[in-house]
């Protein structure tokens, strides 16, 4: 593999840089594989890098230290390039015969501090407030959905667990999420971003392997939850209903604190969301694509019932020796509502 790829179709290239340092070039000849995986809700990114070290360059002056910085950028010559972003060595595995580096990066912002497990109370704020607090606490720029409701909570409570955990837990709870991306929290309702317009079009003869799955365990025609007001004293239930039927008509009861009848609601939706967007998975091989990002909806077709809109949950762009590179997507379809 080289720092321009032999392909049939075009010709990807890539730029790694390492400590600020440009070493495409240098390291074309030795480079067995690179993986960048790009993930959807909370979860970051990593870099995999796999190098042939007949000359013991990476075992003597060149032996990489752990919290080194690493970028990678992957494109075509006749577009935009994808950037994969900053991240730091942070796992070395050195193999022999034959000898080899492999080097096994995370997302350079996720600190330490980011991976510490804490208590906090936060009250009277609402969700993007809590989002705004955390994301100025590590000095991120939250970008968030114009449309995001501005639902707010008496207090809610952080019990050990990381900032980044506890923000993904009540974000998920009401059918919101975020993803960290550079210096941006970039916080999303996931109805929105499911509804967004396709980024790219497969046809059947664009992928090399295809699987789906399509299941009824744990899908859910509507969903209940049960709060005890305390200004009529009584209990109050809230429901959500799937617009889309589902094979088994079950209904889904939430049991957990609710402060009002808009949260209610909310929990209500999001778990019969959370349940019923997976019905429907697919995993996806086909040849090198910058647009094929996490997050991103795209349509497939060619292949009947399981033709339709399919957001991108995990994205793996690689480059190997073999292959030249591809694209491994995880994928849930989203044109079944809930």
């Amino acid at each position: 593999m080289a720092g321009s790829l032999s392909y049939a179709v075009s010709v990807p290239q890539w730029i790694l840089t390492y400590q600020g340092v440009n070493i495409s070039s240098d390291v074309s000849a030795m480079a067995l594989e690179i993986a960048y995986t790009d993930r959807l809700g909370g979860a970051s990114g990593d870099l995999a890098i796999a190098l042939q070290d007949d000359d013991g360059l990476w075992r003597g002056p060149w032996t990489p230290a752990q919290g080194d910085v690493v970028s990678l950028d992957i494109g075509y010559p006749d577009g935009a390039p994808l950037p994969c972003g900053e991240f730091q060595v942070d796992e070395l595995l050195y193999e022999s015969p034959p000898d080899t580096l492999h080097l096994r990066c995370l997302a350079a912002y996720i600190t330490p501090a980011m991976r510490t497990r804490l208590s906090a109370g936060y009250e009277g704020q609402t969700l993007v407030g809590i989002a705004g607090t955390i994301a100025q606490k590590y000095g991120l720029t939250l970008v968030a959905d114009p449309g995001a409701m501005n639902l707010a909570f008496a207090r809610v409570t952080q019990h050990q667990e990381t900032d980044l955990a506890f923000l993904h837990r009540i974000a998920l709870a009401h059918d919101y999420d975020f993803t960290v991306r550079g210096g941006q929290l970039i916080f999303y309702s996931r109805a929105a971003l499911e509804s967004a317009p396709p980024a790219a079009a497969l046809a059947r003869t664009d992928i090399l392997r295809a699987a789906f799955r399509t299941k009824s365990h744990r899908t859910y025609q509507a969903a209940r939850v049960s709060y005890q007001s305390p200004s009529a004293k009584r209990l109050i239930t809230r429901r959500a209903a799937s617009s889309a039927p589902i094979p088994t008509g079950d209904s889904l009861t939430i049991a957990t604190r609710i402060e009002n009848g808009q949260q209610a609601l909310l929990r209500a939706r999001s778990a019969l969301h959370q349940s019923n967007m997976v019905r429907t998975t697919a995993e996806l091989l086909t040849t090198g694509n910058t647009a094929l990002a996490a997050g991103n909806t795209i349509s497939i077709s060619g292949f009947g019932v399981n033709d339709g809109v399919y957001i991108i949950s995990t994205a793996t762009h690689r480059l190997t020796r073999r292959l030249g590179y591809a694209t491994e997507l995880s994928l849930r379809k989203v044109d079944i509502q809930s």
